[in-house]
């Protein structure tokens, strides 16, 4: 893996062990610690260059042992390569090589630049420091007009690439298996066939067994009882409807949330809230009368033992009220203290949903997403909008349109997807996780999600997560050749990682 680079270059007798802690001591974090022994002049370039390719491998190139005509800079800018880390470096009429610190972050915009151009892509890997050098002086000089940039070691008067290629051995097929997932990790999804289904995939749960509340009519309740309780909800109703509020209002959906349990209460709001829900809450029936006869809600959770009030009957009231009539209402119950409530007593009072406690949060986003489909916005729309700004270079503009989707929808495994795919473009790794973590949620068996899902993972250090969600990621892959090197990569991490494990133990 690329954090070895120094291991593999004493192996190699190219440095010596005293040479690599100096420069890990003097490592800053502006480069990665091969530029870091070539600014120290502990290694050449095309030593370092031999390395990484042997490492990673991708097929390099030895920047400054080569001459680039400067007239393939005519159609990418000095931002473009700077936010990728990338140069194309060389054009005829099939093909663009371009040169990248990290291949495997270039792959999308490299391809879309080649698609733009009807050519093929090819990538090298290039030692970080030299790269960088080299996109500054390459468009200054293009920008004055000249046509060649010579590379410092370069003895050739035309262009000319001075590219090392990766031995083959053992380690040949773990890294082709590794560059292939890494393509796949990257690859474009934007056609809507190849998202996420809006459908619910987490089974619900089983609403049946002995429960029994005493505010509702069982098999032996008579009509007067019944009189007697529907007498009693109206008045409720009635008290929410004495204040007159208008029925909807403006900003983020707003929850109030009913639970005499401290614990169960906070996990709730501060879920709700991480979703970009404006919360309320109460203890008691009479604070959760107090707040909805002052605020409209679009969705409030009951749980069937608050005092004063049990969910149940304030489930039946804000459906009898006039002003709340269109609230969501999901009843919630801790199956330890009162077992689980069957569907017909739901019914029977207007619930919308139903959830169990200790809350599961996959089946929280499962219901709010089925509580959100007859009222979601045109994702179509969203999606072409989104996808317009970042083909427009204004990737911000796209990454901020879903964002402000997802506080109307937070429940959409589209949206999330393809938000994790905008800060994967825009190399912001952590933000990108977060968000296909949030896909794999709500759709577990979706494999784009969880096979990036699983390359982030690994590209961040985090290697038994990495294997864990790739296993995961084998029962839903379609691509016999994929997964192949899914099973091929895996075995690489899971040895290396019993290496480690036996080194430090």
């Amino acid at each position: 893996m690329r954090g070895s680079i120094g291991q593999l270059l004493i192996q190699q007798g190219v440095i010596n062990a005293s040479e690599l802690s100096d420069a890990l001591a003097r490592q800053s974090g502006r480069h990665p610690v091969a530029s870091e022994l070539y600014a120290l002049g502990y290694a050449g370039e095309r030593q370092l260059a031999m390395a990484l390719s042997a490492q990673t491998g991708w097929s390099g190139i030895v920047l400054d042992e080569s001459t680039i005509r400067l007239e393939v800079l005519e159609y990418v800018s000095l931002e473009w390569a700077r936010i990728f880390s990338a140069l194309v470096v060389y054009e005829d009429e099939h093909t663009l090589i371009v040169a990248a610190a990290r291949p495997e972050d270039a792959i999308v915009p490299a391809r879309e630049l080649g698609a733009s151009r009807g050519k093929s892509v090819e990538l090298r890997i290039a030692l970080d420091i030299t790269l960088a050098r080299t996109i500054r002086v390459a468009f200054k000089r293009w920008k004055v007009g000249e046509l060649f940039l010579v590379g410092p070691e370069s003895s050739r008067a035309g262009a000319y690439l001075a590219q090392v290629h990766p031995d083959g051995g053992d380690q040949d097929e773990h890294r082709r298996a590794q560059r292939a997932l890494a393509e796949e990790a990257a690859r474009n999804i934007e056609s809507s066939e190849d998202l996420p289904s809006e459908e619910i995939s987490i089974a619900g749960a089983t609403l049946t067994g002995d429960w029994q509340v005493n505010t509702i009519t069982n098999a032996t309740t008579g009509s007067a009882h019944d009189a007697l309780v529907e007498e009693k909800t109206q008045i409720i109703a009635a008290e929410l409807d004495r204040v007159e509020e208008p029925d909807t209002h403006v900003g983020r959906t707003r929850a109030l949330v009913v639970d005499p349990d401290p614990p169960g209460r906070i996990h709730l709001v501060a879920e709700l809230e991480r979703l970009g829900y404006e919360c309320q809450a109460a203890a008691a029936g009479a604070q959760a009368l107090d707040l909805m006869s002052q605020l409209y809600f679009d969705l409030v959770f009951a749980d069937i033992a608050t005092p004063e009030l049990d969910g149940l009957r304030l489930c039946r009231a804000i459906k009898r009220s006039r002003r709340l009539g269109r609230c969501k209402v999901i009843v919630t119950t801790s199956v330890v203290d009162s077992g689980q409530v069957p569907d017909a007593v739901l019914q029977q009072h207007g619930a919308d949903g139903y959830l169990e406690k200790p809350l599961d949060n996959r089946r929280l986003h499962r219901l709010l997403r089925e509580l959100s489909t007859d009222e979601r916005s045109d994702h179509e729309a969203l999606l072409a909008d989104a996808l317009g700004l970042y083909h427009n270079g204004d990737i911000e503009g796209a990454i901020g349109r879903l964002r402000g989707a997802l506080v109307g929808d937070p429940s959409s495994p589209k949206l999330h997807f393809m938000l994790a795919n905008m800060l994967q473009r825009a190399s912001r790794w952590a933000e990108a996780v977060d968000e296909y973590e949030a896909v794999v949620d709500l759709q577990p068996a979706y494999f784009p999600a969880l096979t990036r899902l699983a390359y982030l993972y690994f590209r961040q250090g985090l290697h038994a997560r990495a294997v864990e969600t790739w296993r995961r990621a084998l029962p839903v892959c379609e691509d016999p050749a994929l997964r192949r090197n899914i099973e091929l990569f895996m075995r690489k991490l899971v040895a290396d990682m019993s290496k480690q494990d036996a080194a430090s133990g």
